[in-house]
C-alpha cells in the first residue's frame, strides 16, 4: 500500500512528493501472537523470580482503594467502626484480631501513609448517616501537621473521590481485586525499569539528598487497606537500618510542618461533638514508637501540648502507650511501626483497654 506526504508549503521543493510503500507479505495476525508470547514470557519470569526472592502478591496503595472503603462505610450499618489516622495504624491494627476479641463487625481502615486523618474526620462528620464508632490513631507530626502541609493534607483529596465515584471507578476497583492479589509482579513499582536499577546500584550516597528506601517490601496490602510489614523484614538489620536512615532525614529536613493546639482544636472538637450529638463515638489511639523516633516527638511536639490538650478539649477516651503497663513493652523494628505479630496482639491490648475504662463503658 503506498503511503505519500506532501512537503509544508512554502517549503523548498514544495511540490516534490515522498513516497514508500508498507511491507507487503507480513502476517500481522502471527506478528501479534508472537510479541504477545513474548511479553508473557518476560512477565512469568519476573513473577518466578519474585516468588522466588519471597515477594508475595499486595493490593498496590492507591487511593481508588481508600474511595472504596470510604464509600462502603456509607452502606455499612450506622453503628459500624472506622479506624483513622496514618501508617501506624494501618500497620498496627488487626481488624481481624478485633473481631475475635469481641468487636460487632470488622472495622473499615480509612488510615491513609504519611498523611493527615483530620479531613476524613471532619468528612464523617459531616456525613449524617454516619452514628458509629471512630478509632483516631495520633502521629503526632502528621495529626497535628499545618493545614497549608499539602502532602499531608492530601487526604483532602481521598475525600473528594469518594464523593465524585461513578461506576467506571467500581469496575475499576473490582478488577483490581481480582489480578492484584494473585501477581507479585503488579506490585508497585515491580514493572518499572528506573526503580529496578537503583535498587540493583549501591551507589554512594550524595551530600544531603534523601536516603532512598531501597526495600520495597517493607509491607503487603490486603483488599481492605490494611497493611502488614512484611514477614520476617525485622529480622534484616541492613533494611530496617535503611528504613531508619530514611527517618532520621526526614526529621531533619522537618519535611511536615507543625501547627498550634489553639489553631486546630476547635476544628476538631466541632467534628467530635457532631458525631456524638448523633450518637457516635470518637476516641484516639497514640501507637508506639521508640528510640530515636520517640525522642524526636517528645521534643516537637510534647505531651502537655498537644496530647493532653486534645483529650481535655474533646473529652474523649485516649489511650496513650506510655500510660498503660500492657502497651509500654512494643519495640518497632524500625522505630515507627508494629511488625505484623506485635499488631495483632497490640489489638488484642488495646480492645481490653477500651473496653474496661469507664468513659467508654459510658458512651
Amino acid at each position: 500500500m503506498p503511503h505519500s506526504a506532501s512537503l509544508t508549503e512554502g517549503a523548498p521543493f514544495a511540490d516534490a512528493t515522498w513516497q514508500r510503500n508498507l511491507p507487503t507479505g507480513v502476517l500481522w495476525p502471527r506478528v501479534t501472537l508472537v510479541a504477545a508470547v513474548l511479553a508473557m514470557l518476560a512477565l512469568a519470569t519476573r513473577e518466578v523470580s519474585l516468588r522466588e526472592a519471597g515477594v508475595k502478591p499486595s493490593m498496590q496503595l492507591l487511593p481508588h482503594l481508600w474511595a472504596f472503603q470510604r464509600n462502603r462505610v456509607r452502606q455499612a450499618p450506622e453503628d459500624t467502626t472506622v479506624l483513622l489516622g496514618s501508617s501506624r495504624m494501618a500497620f498496627g491494627f488487626d481488624q481481624d484480631e478485633w473481631v475475635r476479641c469481641g468487636g460487632k463487625s470488622r472495622p473499615f481502615m480509612l488510615a491513609w501513609p504519611g498523611s493527615c486523618p483530620r479531613p476524613i474526620l471532619r468528612d464523617l462528620a459531616a456525613d449524617r448517616s454516619y452514628r458509629g464508632t471512630v478509632i483516631v490513631g495520633v502521629t503526632p507530626f502528621l495529626f497535628f501537621c499545618n493545614p497549608a502541609d499539602r502532602f499531608a493534607m492530601r487526604t483532602e483529596k481521598l475525600v473528594m473521590l469518594s464523593h465524585n465515584w461513578g461506576p467506571a471507578d467500581e469496575i475499576a476497583q473490582q478488577c483490581r481485586f481480582v489480578i492484584q492479589p494473585k501477581l507479585a509482579v503488579l506490585r508497585q513499582s515491580e514493572l518499572s525499569v528506573f526503580p529496578w536499577i537503583r535498587n540493583q546500584l549501591n551507589l554512594p550516597q550524595r551530600t544531603a539528598q534523601m536516603p532512598p528506601l531501597r526495600s520495597v517490601q517493607l509491607a503487603e496490602v490486603d483488599e481492605h487497606g490494611r497493611m502488614r510489614m512484611t514477614q520476617g523484614i525485622e529480622t534484616r538489620p541492613e533494611l530496617m537500618q535503611g528504613v531508619k536512615d530514611l527517618w532520621q532525614a526526614c526529621g531533619r529536613r522537618n519535611l511536615y510542618s507543625d501547627v498550634t493546639a489553639d489553631a486546630m482544636l476547635p476544628q476538631i472538637v466541632a467534628d467530635v461533638e457532631a458525631i456524638q450529638q448523633r450518637g457516635g463515638t470518637v476516641m484516639f489511639v497514640r501507637f508506639p514508637s521508640n528510640d530515636w523516633y520517640r525522642e524526636k516527638e517528645r521534643a516537637r511536639w510534647p505531651r502537655e501540648r498537644y496530647w493532653n490538650r486534645l483529650i481535655e478539649e474533646t473529652g474523649c477516651l485516649g489511650v496513650h502507650f506510655e500510660d498503660h503497663e500492657e502497651l509500654k513493652e512494643f519495640k518497632c523494628p524500625e522505630w515507627s511501626h508494629l511488625t505484623r505479630e506485635d499488631a495483632i496482639e497490640f489489638t488484642c491490648r488495646l480492645h481490653a483497654i477500651i473496653h474496661r475504662d469507664p468513659v467508654r463503658s459510658e458512651n
